[in-house]
C-alpha cells in the first residue's frame, strides 16, 4: 500500500481509538453515582445495626431492672407485714428503718425501670424509622444498579464495535506492534497520535526539527516507513506548505522558542544540513 494509504489508516484508527478510550473512561465514571448511593446505604445500614444493638441492650436493662424492682417490692411488702407482729419499741424502730430503706430502693428502681421503658419505646421508634430508610435506600441502589448495568452493557457493546473497527482498519495494513504503539500514543496524547510537520515544525508540540531529520522523514514516507517526533513521541508525516508560508512559520516558531527561553543548540542549527543523532528515537522518545 502507498504511504498515503498507511497514514490514512492511522488517521482512521486515531478517530476510532479516541472514541474507544472515551467509552472506556465512561465505564470508569458512570458507576460513580452508584458508588455514592452504595456508600449511603452502608452508612444507613451501620446506623440500623447500631440501633438494633442499642434496642437489645436497653431491653436487657429493662428486664434486669424489672427483676430488681420486683425483689425490692417483695422486700418492702415483707417488712410491712412483719410490722404487724412486732412487740417492742426497739424492734419497731429497727424494722421502720429497714422499711424506709426498702421504700427508697423500690422507688429508685421504679424510676429507673420506667425511664428505660420510655427509652426502649424511643429507640424502637427510631429503629422502625431506620428500617424504612434502609429499605428505601436498598431499593434505590438496586434500581440504580439496574440502570447502570443497562448503560454499561451498551457502552461495552460500543467498545466491542470499536475493537472490530480497529481490526478491520489495521488488517493487513498496520502491524500489531505499530498498532499497540499507536494506541498508547493516542491514549497518552489525549486523542492526538498522528500530526503533520509543516516545514520543520512538529504540529503536535510546536518544536522545530533539524533539517536533516525532516529530509529523512520525507525519505521514510516514500519508503512507506513510520517516523516519530523525538520530542512529543507522536507519529509524524511531512505536509507541504507554500514555501513563503513555510519559511515564515519556521521563523515564528524559532523566535517564539528563543523568547520563551527554550532555544537549544539543535534549534539554533535547525536550518543546517547536519542532524544530531542524540535526537533520535533511542534517546529522545518519550515513554508512553
Amino acid at each position: 500500500m502507498s504511504e498515503n494509504d498507511k497514514l490514512e489508516c492511522l488517521r482512521r484508527l486515531q478517530d476510532v481509538l479516541s472514541r474507544k478510550f472515551e467509552l472506556e473512561n465512561q465505564v470508569e465514571t458512570i458507576p460513580q453515582n452508584l458508588r455514592h448511593e452504595e456508600h449511603i446505604l452502608e452508612h444507613e445500614t451501620a446506623k440500623l445495626n447500631e440501633l438494633e444493638e442499642k434496642f437489645r441492650t436497653v431491653n436487657e436493662e429493662v428486664k434486669s431492672l424489672s427483676i430488681k424492682y420486683d425483689d425490692a417490692f417483695n422486700t418492702r411488702t415483707g417488712y410491712e407485714k412483719q410490722m404487724e407482729f412486732l412487740n417492742t419499741q426497739r424492734e419497731y424502730e429497727a424494722m421502720s428503718k429497714q422499711l424506709d430503706e426498702a421504700k427508697v430502693q423500690e422507688s429508685s428502681l421504679l424510676r429507673l425501670r420506667n425511664s428505660k421503658i420510655q427509652e426502649t419505646e424511643t429507640v424502637g421508634k427510631e429503629l422502625e424509622a431506620q428500617k424504612v430508610i434502609v429499605e428505601e435506600q436498598t431499593a434505590k441502589v438496586s434500581e440504580e444498579k439496574g440502570r447502570i448495568d443497562s448503560i454499561l452493557d451498551d457502552v461495552k457493546r460500543q467498545i466491542a464495535e470499536t475493537d472490530a473497527e480497529c481490526e478491520e482498519i489495521k488488517s493487513g495494513n498496520i502491524s500489531e506492534d505499530l498498532f499497540e504503539k499507536f494506541s498508547n500514543i493516542v491514549k497518552k496524547k489525549k486523542g492526538v497520535g498522528i500530526v503533520p510537520v509543516y516545514g520543520q515544525v512538529c504540529m503536535g508540540c510546536d518544536r522545530v526539527l533539524p533539517m536533516q531529520f525532516v529530509i529523512d522523514l520525507r525519505l521514510k514516507m516514500q519508503q512507506n516507513e513510520i517516523e516519530y517526533c523525538p520530542y512529543c513521541s507522536r507519529i509524524i508525516y511531512y505536509e507541504q506548505l507554500d514555501p513563503e508560508m513555510e519559511k515564515n512559520y519556521i521563523f515564528e516558531q524559532l523566535e517564539s522558542s528563543k523568547s520563551e527561553g527554550k532555544g537549544s543548540a539543535e534549534s539554533a542549527k535547525s536550518d543546517s544540513d547536519s542532524y544530531d543523532e542524540s535526537m533520535g528515537m533511542e534517546d529522545g522518545f518519550e515513554d508512553f
